[in-house]
């Protein structure tokens, strides 16, 4: 799997065969376009020198199929590009999101604000540069062409064109240096003003109640971001239109040498003159696109590199699969865990080392201070952090460290963070029976019918939205149930009908077993092991000595 992912990521952004095809349409269109301006330079020429050989009708018939000839391939090519741009732009994100799929939790929070700027500036900034790939090449075999028919007329003329040309590149392409650093530092700003706007979005309740969060945000780093972005934007883009306009204005001295000096240094005839001139008009439509589409492609290389970039990280990270485990631990009788231990780094917090045995259809919770470790024991248990050292064991069966993938299938959390998801995804068969059966259990019903799969609604309140994650875990039907805090959100009613009614109903009716870090003392004696988590380490605590809690 982790090889078929690499090879999609490095996969050629542009499918080969369809670029032959537009190509091929693409020098249709332009060598149409250079016929329509050869067939009105020979009837102007042949008016000068009054030398009128063709009747006009014939020259009617060349001008019908030249504009059929560019109409239909201007129009397939055209249409093809969209249908390609649109092909970029939903692969690209979707490739990313396979990626994101299979990397690591905990990596993955070190690239979110990366992902996101990936994922609308970058494949914005590559699916625009698509749509002109085809426009910039066709008028580069345009400007080709016209440069052979110039020669045609005047060798002469054609060499001044190329010095004035090639001097008008030059200057374009040493000022766009620097252009393309400031688009690199815009490209790296936007990262920075994603993580400020996740910060308004996570933290909009207290702005609410503190407007001057808000404003200090936005005043001190948004404002500090936008106009250096905005500052330094326009000036890259500015440099590239002087360059534009300083070519342009070499351009149109050439052709006010060629009208007015041509014919006296050169001895140049006045037809090859118009001729000449008209050619060069007709040239500076597509240099100017050439010149325009340039500032385009830069952008595009620049999110196309952070796309690859990312793309690679990614794959690095990416969490083996075992898809053929699934279930593979489902009837387990008991589980022990031994040696767990997890860092965050060198002299940084850490958990462990743990033991701990569960049975099943045993009810384990799990008391602590905050900030001893519960979570982070509760993530590692997951395998949503990569342990240090550890090994499980699933009824006397050893499953070593390296492949504690094959019993995360174990598990269905509720996280204290969780998120409500609007359907019951991952699951095959919803088994709609048993939805009800909890819709009434969990004092739902009415509040949210479920059709399709789907979630009437996902706006209700905290503790009802944790019953109905709740719901979605059971309806999974994996054997342990992992809940951290979930009762917490509850109102006292239903938390004491959580304790003494619910978790018992889970364990008797669907053979679960139960994993809870909870606050709640004085339902302590519902579970069958208490653990206290201390330090990051988890030591068992006898209940019958705590009844006086009760």
């Amino acid at each position: 799997m982790k090889n078929n992912v690499s090879e999609n990521s490095n996969s050629q952004l542009i499918p080969l065969k369809p670029l032959i095809g537009y190509s091929l349409l693409a020098i249709i269109s332009g060598l149409s376009g250079f016929a329509f301006i050869t067939i009105i330079n020979k009837i102007i020429s042949n008016s000068i020198t009054a030398t009128e050989t063709q009747p006009m009708q014939n020259y009617l018939y060349m001008f019908a199929g030249t504009i059929v000839i560019f109409f239909v391939s201007r129009r397939w090519l055209a249409g093809g590009v969209i249908k390609l741009s649109q092909k970029i732009y939903w692969d690209i994100r979707k490739d990313v999101i396979k990626l994101i799929l299979k990397a690591p939790y905990r990596k993955l929070q070190e690239y979110k604000e990366e992902v996101y700027a990936t994922l609308t500036t970058d494949v914005n900034h590559v699916s625009n540069a698509s749509l002109m790939v085809i426009t910039f090449f066709s008028s580069i075999i345009l400007i080709a062409a016209c440069l052979v028919y110039m020669a045609f007329l005047s060798l002469k003329l054609l060499g001044v064109s190329t010095v004035v040309i090639a001097l008008g590149v030059l200057i374009y392409a040493l000022r766009s240096k620097s252009s393309n650093t400031q688009i690199k530092e815009v490209r790296e700003l936007e990262k920075t003003f994603i993580t400020i706007f996740n910060s308004i979005l996570n933290g909009a309740k207290e702005i609410n109640i503190n407007a001057d969060k808000g404003t200090q945000i936005y005043d001190q780093r948004l404002m500090k971001v936008a106009t250096t972005g905005e500052t330094k934007y326009v000036t890259a883009l500015l440099k590239y239109l002087n360059s534009e306009i300083i070519s342009q204005i070499l351009f149109y001295g050439l052709i006010t040498f060629i009208l007015v000096f041509s014919g006296t240094v050169f001895q140049t005839p006045i037809a090859t003159k118009v001729s000449f001139t008209f050619v060069l008009l007709y040239l500076m439509g597509p240099i100017v696109s050439v010149m325009t589409i340039i500032p385009v492609m830069n952008r595009a290389t620049v999110s196309l590199k952070k796309m690859n970039k990312l793309k690679e990280d990614l794959a690095k990270i990416e969490k083996p699969q075992n898809v053929s485990h699934k279930g593979q631990y489902k009837d387990f009788s008991d589980l022990k865990i031994r040696n767990y231990a997890f860092s965050f780094g060198e002299n940084q917090f850490s958990v462990g080392p743990i033991n701990f045995d569960i049975k099943r259809n045993e009810v384990v919770f799990i008391y602590g201070g905050n900030g001893e470790g519960k979570t982070t024991f509760i993530n590692t248990i997951l395998n949503l952090y990569n342990l240090d050292n550890g090994e499980a064991y699933i009824d006397g069966k050893l499953v070593p460290l390296k492949e504690l993938e094959k019993i995360k299938n174990l598990f269905a959390p509720v996280f204290s963070d969780f998120y409500l998801f609007d359907a019951f995804y991952g699951i095959a068969d919803v088994d709609y029976d048993k939805v009800n059966k909890y819709l009434k259990l969990f004092e739902l019903e009415g509040k949210v019918q479920i059709k399709d799969g789907y979630f009437s609604t996902t706006n209700l309140s905290t503790g009802q939205r944790k019953r109905m994650a709740l719901i979605n875990v059971l309806l999974e039907d994996r054997p342990i149930i992992v809940l951290d805090e979930w009762a917490a959100d509850q109102d006292p009613y239903f938390r004491h009908k959580f304790y003494t009614e619910i978790i018992a109903t889970i364990v008797r009716d669907e053979d679960k077993t139960i994993i809870a870090i909870t606050h709640d003392d004085r339902y302590y004696n519902t579970a069958d092991t208490l653990l206290k988590m201390e330090y990051g380490k988890l030591e068992k605590t006898n209940i019958s000595e705590l009844a006086e809690i009760f």
